[in-house]
């Protein structure tokens, strides 16, 4: 039991968790911001798709090379680091005229690129009892933050300072860089021991490469098709709802309550990974967010809420097995593995949100955002064909 228990404990584990927190915030509330830009700059469905496009591949492509590096000069600058990008360019996003806004929130997004690979390797390796809880709370971190930002940022957002009172938001986060700057190293000891965990797991095995094939197409096919969906209703809900007449706060709240859903589905998602094939988990959380997806636009009220809440509650529940289950692929490189799952994450995401708004333009957000309930449907029958479990390995031979 104490095993499963002293990662809370960990000051590193504490360090990469507080940051994923400040991370989301900041990633989270960047979507209030832009829906207010894009309608006192007047941007297309499109324009704000492809400026999303913009911050999520800088945040995506670039997470395999950064935990390239981290496998390789251990986590430290890359957490830290990342966090201090994102807390410089979201200050200059709250200060600056519109348009320098609208580029401060564009580049962004390297920050997160080189934060979550590194910190998903930290969190993965506390506990070797408890992998799943361990890296579900990791995540749960940051979609906590995911909630709670965009309800900061709409009370922000609504006084009558306006963008000028986000700056409190990133200004906030510079005590969780020092508490990292304090906490995370990269001692010689720490590194040594990472080098002798990647050289054990590189005499280890998962599988045969049509099985890698066989495995890399399906989580594939998962991972885009329940990225975007995900990403399209963070993305464009706020702007729906905006042009809906809802007041900022109203706004933040309802996306809020998708990530707040999504927080909690990750927790159990993770805790039943370590118990249950992981399979069943990925067709659990695939299969419960369809209907609400599909409801959530016509609804009113507090069965609006719900659906959200519901439909980010299942669509968080494969999270980290998604990310483990890329791992395993990779043997002795975490970093490396948690990067491209990420990264392919946000970057099919990104494109299908993009597409999303190109086809919103022609036929309306609204009916757009409804039938994304098709994609977890997609993801749904591709899990049906993967093997119960994801990460078995055996010694080679």
């Amino acid at each position: 039991m104490a095993a499963q228990t002293t990662f809370y404990q960990e000051r590193p584990y504490q360090a990469v968790s507080l940051s994923h927190f400040s991370i989301d915030v900041l990633n989270s509330s960047r979507n209030l911001l832009i829906a207010l830009l894009a309608i006192d700059l007047g941007l297309t469905n499109a324009q704000v798709g492809l400026t999303l496009l913009v911050y999520n591949i800088g945040s995506s492509l670039s997470q395999p090379f950064f935990g390239w590096l981290a496998d390789r000069v251990g986590a430290r600058w890359f957490v830290i680091g990342g966090l201090g990008w994102m807390i410089l360019f979201f200050s200059i996003a709250a200060v600056g005229n519109d348009w320098v806004a609208l580029g401060a929130l564009t580049i962004a997004g390297i920050g997160s690129g080189m934060f979550h690979p590194a910190g998903t390797m930290v969190a993965s390796q506390t506990s070797q009892t408890a992998t799943g809880r361990a890296t579900s709370i990791f995540f749960f971190s940051g979609q906590f933050g995911l909630f709670v930002g965009p309800i900061i940022a709409g009370v922000l957002l609504t006084t009558v300072y306006g963008r000028s009172a986000y700056i409190l938001i990133p200004l906030a986060c510079l005590s969780v860089f020092f508490y990292g700057w304090r906490y995370l190293s990269n001692s010689p000891a720490v590194q040594q021991a990472q080098k002798a965990a990647r050289a054990t797991a590189r005499n280890t095995i998962s599988m045969r490469l049509p099985q890698v094939l066989h495995r890399g197409i399906l989580l594939t096919i998962i991972i885009l098709a329940g990225s975007t969906v995900s990403i399209a209703i963070i993305t464009f809900a706020p702007k729906l709802f905006s042009e809906m007449g809802y007041i900022p706060l109203r706004v933040g709240i309802l996306s809020g309550l998708i990530m707040l859903g999504s927080s909690f589905g990750g927790i159990l998602g993770g805790t039943l990974g370590d118990r249950i094939a992981a399979k069943w988990v990925i067709v659990l959380g695939m299969s419960g967010q369809i209907l609400p997806i599909f409801f959530y636009i016509p609804a009113v009220g507090a069965t609006q809420a719900l659906l959200l809440f519901i439909a980010g509650f299942f669509g968080g529940m494969p999270h980290t097995i998604l990310v483990l289950s890329i791992q395993s692929l990779f043997p002795g490189r975490q970093a490396m593995a948690s990067g491209l799952a990420l990264g392919l994450m946000f970057t099919g995401g990104a494109i299908g949100s993009y597409l999303v708004g190109v086809l919103a333009d022609e036929v309306g957000l609204a009916m757009v955002l409804r039938w994304t309930a098709v994609l977890p449907l997609i993801a749904l029958l591709a899990a049906l064909f993967l093997p119960k479990k994801l990460n078995q390995s055996s010694k080679v031979r």
